[in-house]
């Protein structure tokens, strides 16, 4: 089409081709042809833009899945050293990147924490290691008994010389293709055994994570600071509540009222 002869019921039928892209994808395409109008009125090819009239797309709100007790249960019941990585993703709440960028010197067994100042991203040259996270703020993180005990297994399956916690043969980090298919076959493998096993991605061990640290009664602030969020909205979506904790908070609810 002309430009001139754009009107709002074509911007909202192009914005309708979008409707299976992901909410910041859609946001993208609504401001990228508001650009481009605001670039042909301002060279004067238009008079005025139609995308203004148009409204943006509205954020929907999804619930967050995570896994649960027993399908936590079916999913690592099994000797595969893989299962560690994965485990270990569990209960520090580290993304896919952090996991894989994690040195032993960034790990404290005696204070129990680790030290997250790294992380594995894509780049027009392939993976690459950078010295910061995705909040660009180093964070420390706290490991519980279990998480040490994890650890503990790593180190015993993955690298026992130093170094990245998990190394292909030539010791440096391990590719997102590896770290994919480790998950698929350790998943493939238990499916066989518990046909019930519900697939979820394993970025979901930390949601997983983070809804259990809220579920757990931590606040919000303290679930931010451990999981590297720089907004605080982001980690919202992981503060809802079950029914059983509702009525919990509801049942010590006591206004010293007279009701008889």
């Amino acid at each position: 089409m002309e430009l001139c002869d754009i009107k709002p019921l074509d911007v909202r039928r192009c914005l309708n081709t979008a409707v299976l892209y992901s909410y910041s994808r859609k946001r993208k395409v609504y401001y990228f042809l508001k650009q481009v109008m605001n670039e042909a009125v301002v060279n004067g090819i238009i008079q005025s833009e139609p995308v203004s009239v148009v409204k943006p797309p509205k954020k929907e709100t999804k619930s967050v899945l995570i896994y649960e007790c027993e399908q936590l249960k079916m999913l690592f019941d099994t000797d595969a050293p893989s299962k560690w990585l994965f485990l270990l993703e569990l209960f520090t709440g580290l993304r896919r990147g952090e996991v894989l960028a994690l040195r032993w010197e960034n790990v404290d067994l005696q204070r129990k924490t680790l030290l997250v100042c790294q992380t594995i991203v894509n780049s027009a040259d392939g993976l690459k290691l950078v010295n910061t996270t995705k909040s660009r703020k180093d964070r420390v993180v706290t490991l519980n008994d279990a998480a040490v005990e994890i650890l503990e297994n790593v180190k015993k399956h993955f690298s026992p010389d130093g170094g990245f916690l998990f190394q292909n043969k030539n010791g440096s980090f391990l590719s997102f293709k590896s770290y994919l298919r480790m998950f698929n076959n350790l998943f493939n493998a238990q499916h066989k055994k518990y046909p019930s096993l519900i697939r979820l991605t394993p970025h979901k061990l930390r949601h997983t994570f983070a809804t259990n640290l809220g579920r757990s009664g931590a606040d919000v602030e303290t679930i931010r600071a451990i999981l590297g969020h720089s907004s605080i909205s982001t980690t919202q979506i992981y503060m809802h509540s079950t029914i059983e904790q509702q009525r919990k908070a509801t049942d010590s609810l006591d206004f010293g009222v007279k009701l008889t």
